[in-house]
């Protein structure tokens, strides 16, 4: 296949982009412009330097985004890039046009001297990537509550009351924010392993919840100190009994009483029909708590088509020479995904 020219992001690019990626983030032109500026021009950790366009005759036929994630691996700090927003031309779906703009990614980061890069979202083009060099990080299950119908929001968030858990008899409080200063903290307290795991200080936090096309819920546990907290994540762009789940995209707690009152009070608010959460990184005694609070276990089954609605993560080397704490983390050991689900992303 030829005809294609390949180039970076720029500024004059931004409508076209807004438009091209509409059937993806579904928010009409203003609302993309917003997440565009967002996702990219103010991510903490990378700007929109690999983000790549690829056109047919000067017309937009594809695009894959890349924006910047951080990781903490064995004290260490190390900005990971991950590819996201994958959209091509309807008329070039099917064609070699996807793996030729993430080879390009690859190239790019290869000649800057970026060792990996990381994918969460394309599990429907799991085959043809791990042809082409990637590496399958799972997939893993998930949890899943199905409400018999929709929960509707009768209020916003932060005007629901305060109550007292039943396991821990701590405070739960619903937030009209973000606590970035106060959740970074306790995510510093806990002990996370040796990683590769996720960076959350109070800049991701804060970027994080500033996502013009996304709904956040942040509910915190504690009297005095924060001993918990949790992060439910819904589509901006769909209503509450909208077909699109809501997800539980991060929970610390201090102690397993506080995770389960964190998690069954949020069952008991969180609009949608259907609540959602990771398990991977979860002892098993919380993921009984889990079953204890009416979710049912979404599992690998080993088939491919089954599997592939899963969450995962695909990795690439790009041939740059990584860092001794960077070698061998396209291995599934070893990582801890714990607050970074793909959703919590979009």
């Amino acid at each position: 296949m030829t005809g294609f020219s390949f180039t970076g992001c720029t500024p004059h690019d931004r409508l076209e982009i807004a438009d091209f990626q509409d059937s993806l983030w579904r928010g009409g032109r203003r609302a993309n412009l917003a997440y565009l500026d967002w996702k990219y021009a103010t991510n903490p950790h990378l700007d929109d330097r690999y983000v790549t366009l690829a056109r047919e005759d000067g017309e937009l036929a594809g695009m894959v985004g890349v924006f910047g994630s951080c990781w903490e691996v064995a004290g260490e700090r190390f900005t990971l890039p991950c590819l996201t927003d994958t959209v091509v031309a309807p008329r070039h779906q099917g064609s070699p046009l996807f793996r030729m703009l993430t080879d390009e990614v690859v190239a790019r980061l290869r000649a800057d001297g970026v060792p990996w890069v990381l994918d969460f979202g394309d599990q429907g083009a799991g085959p043809a990537m791990l042809m082409n060099g990637w590496r399958l990080i799972g997939p893993w299950a998930q949890a899943v509550v199905t409400r018999d119908k929709p929960l509707v929001a009768e209020r916003p968030w932060h005007e629901l009351p305060a109550v007292r858990g039943a396991a821990s008899g701590l405070t739960l409080r619903p937030l009209p924010d973000v606590a970035a200063e106060t959740m970074a903290g306790l995510v510093a307290r806990l002990s996370g392993g040796p990683g590769p795991r996720p960076v959350r200080d109070a800049a991701y936090f804060r970027w994080r919840a500033a996502n013009p096309l996304a709904r956040y819920f942040h509910l915190v546990a504690g009297d005095g100190p924060v001993e918990g907290y949790l992060i439910g994540h819904r589509s901006g762009v769909d209503t509450d009994d909208g077909e699109t789940p809501t997800t539980i995209v991060d929970c610390e707690a201090t102690s397993d009483a506080v995770f389960a009152d964190l998690v069954e009070t949020a069952l008991a608010w969180l609009p949608g029909a259907q609540v959602l959460m990771w398990t991977r990184d979860l002892p098993a005694r919380r993921v009984a708590a889990l079953r204890a609070l009416g979710a049912e276990l979404d599992a690998p089954t080993g088939q491919f088509t089954r599997d592939m609605y899963l969450p995962s993560l695909m990795v690439r080397a790009t041939g740059a020479e990584p860092p001794p704490a960077l070698r061998g983390i396209d291995s599934p050991e070893g990582w801890n995904l714990s607050g970074v689900s793909g959703r919590a992303w979009r």
